[in-house]
């Protein structure tokens, strides 16, 4: 039996929405009002809102450069505009979704020549982000009540990596790798599939930190220190309005990250798993125990806030947008893996 990370979202997150709606009929709390937990975001960031808008919504000091690609400029404005950042903080840098999740959509420019061809591929609004070499990634789940804030758990994002054998080729290797999708393609597409790997040498293939995408969480909670919990309450000390939520960060070591010393890729809100829970050592009644004790978490939050004004779409709409961005966000993933498809078939890589 497959391990539960690998089961359909909706069927291991049934317990969570379970409690959530048991919860919220205790408290008398309106389910989107679950939203209040973080009142200064769209939605609380429940996944229909902007990334770029929940960033900026934060102290910008610890996190990487970031600017808005709207849906609604030309692709020549955005090529633009993508040129302009990249004189300013330099390649490669990073284009992903601005409504994303799970690491689809994702796309890395490494040269002027590659900006056009990446632009005309995407689907919705997007974002543009310096890329760091950071390449030690960590998700930092974060709650605050009544003022107090606190680190619930750490994970580790380990990004799948071969070991040659000096006979298969790289495209071989990746396929026969135990966490392999054909989502794969993404971060596949800046490798060099038809090459072979020395024996012994080990080859990383992805740099996006979702276990869709191919990481192995595992729960480092054990790694946080006072340096930690100094750094992240800080940031969060310029957000009142936040208080439920995840930090996706990238270090240039453990000791580092241990330190504090480390950037902040994006904000995930309401809509964020502790990803811990993830872990491969651990059971699905380990994992569920974490999903709902924070599920418990988030309905205390949202209650102490309920009384924060904040403006609320009704139910429907928020079902479409939801749903519509759920579309967006796809097709802009598939269409990018066409793309590399088509890029591969010319280049004659496996």
């Amino acid at each position: 039996m497959k391990h539960f990370e690998f089961w359909h979202p909706r069927l291991f997150e049934l317990p969570y929405y379970l409690c959530l709606l048991a919860g919220c009929a205790r408290r008398l709390l309106p389910i989107k009002s679950l939203a209040k937990a973080n009142y200064a975001l769209d939605h609380g960031e429940i996944g229909i809102g902007s990334k770029v808008h929940t960033q900026f919504a934060f102290e910008q000091t610890r996190f990487l450069p970031t600017a808005a690609l709207p849906e609604t400029l030309t692709a020549a404005a955005k090529e633009s505009l993508v040129a302009d950042f990249a004189e300013q903080f330099g390649y490669p840098l990073i284009l992903k979704s601005d409504i994303g999740s799970v690491g689809k959509g994702v796309v890395k420019v490494h040269s002027p020549a590659d900006i056009a061809g990446r632009v005309q591929a995407l689907r919705g609004p997007y974002l543009v982000q310096q890329f760091t070499a950071n390449n030690v990634e960590f998700g930092v789940f974060f709650v605050r009540q009544r003022g107090v804030g606190a680190i619930t758990g750490i994970n580790r994002k380990h990004f799948p990596t071969v070991v040659g054998d000096g006979v298969q080729t790289l495209g071989k290797l990746a396929a026969r790798h135990e966490r392999f999708t054909n989502h794969w393609h993404t971060f596949l597409q800046y490798l060099d599939r038809a090459h072979v790997p020395a024996a012994g040498e080990a080859v990383q293939l992805s740099f996006i930190g979702s276990h869709t995408m191919g990481c192995k969480f595992t729960d480092d909670s054990l790694l946080l220190t006072p340096a930690v919990s100094d750094t992240v309450n800080s940031i969060f000390a310029s957000q009142p309005g936040f208080n439920f939520g995840r930090l996706d960060v990238k270090a240039e070591s453990v000791e580092a990250f241990q330190a504090g010393e480390f950037v902040v890729i994006e904000v995930n809100g309401v809509a964020s798993l502790p990803t811990h829970m993830f872990d491969p050592q651990k059971s699905v009644w380990q994992a569920w125990r974490i999903f709902l004790q924070h599920g418990y978490l988030l309905l205390d939050i949202a209650a102490e806030h309920r009384q924060q004004p904040m403006p609320l779409a009704s139910y429907r709409e928020i079902a479409r947008r939801a749903g519509a961005n759920a579309a967006v966000l796809d097709e802009a993933h598939w269409e990018l893996m066409k793309s590399d498809e088509r890029g591969n078939e010319g280049r004659g890589q496996n």
